[in-house]
């Protein structure tokens, strides 16, 4: 039998506040983050703090069914992928931060490293120069949106982006870690 006791202990120590484990889909997420803007309207008093959680949270999300290796598309517009999404509090570093994690195919590690550490290496006005010129180019846009979450979630971080790569029995695993 599982020990949900040992479970609850490591999340506590990590500071999760929430977390989800399973196939993500476009109304899962939409649940998700009313549920948990409800549940973090109680506990945090800073609306742009949860404001920006949020949109890192969606943005986190939709990179899961987007770069998913085994992602299930049913049709145009309907995506479902096995990820893992945890919102927690660092309490050493006094921030909120919003973490995920998913199987990801070799050809796109290359691929999201050079996106994030390109984005990693911009200033903050730079970076929303970029975002602009983004959203007004067609460069990188794909079926499932403009190409622009790892700079909406870089535009909203109050720390760098933090991602590795892991492989564990095989399979290549992306992970990504936004401080707000």
């Amino acid at each position: 039998m599982m020990n949900v006791s040992n479970m609850r202990s490591v999340m506590s120590n990590e500071g999760v506040l929430f977390s989800f484990s399973g196939m993500i889909s476009q109304s899962l997420v939409s649940f998700m983050v009313e549920t948990g803007r409800e549940q973090f309207e109680y506990k945090i008093e800073d609306s742009k703090i949860i404001h920006k959680m949020f949109i890192v949270a969606i943005e986190q999300l939709q990179n899961i069914m987007s770069y998913s290796r085994d992602k299930d598309i049913t049709d145009a517009n309907k995506y479902v992928s096995p990820g893992l999404f945890l919102i927690g509090y660092d309490s050493f570093k006094e921030k909120y931060y919003i973490n995920s994690s998913n199987e990801i195919c070799d050809d796109d590690k290359e691929i999201v490293s050079k996106k994030i550490d390109f984005i990693n290496s911009l200033e903050r006005t730079e970076l929303k120069k970029y975002l602009r010129d983004k959203l007004r180019s067609a460069e990188d846009k794909h079926q499932r949106g403009a190409g622009v979450g790892f700079i909406e979630m870089a535009k909203r971080s109050s720390e760098k982006l933090e991602y590795n790569f892991e492989t564990v029995d095989g399979k290549l695993y992306f992970h990504i870690l936004t401080y707000i």
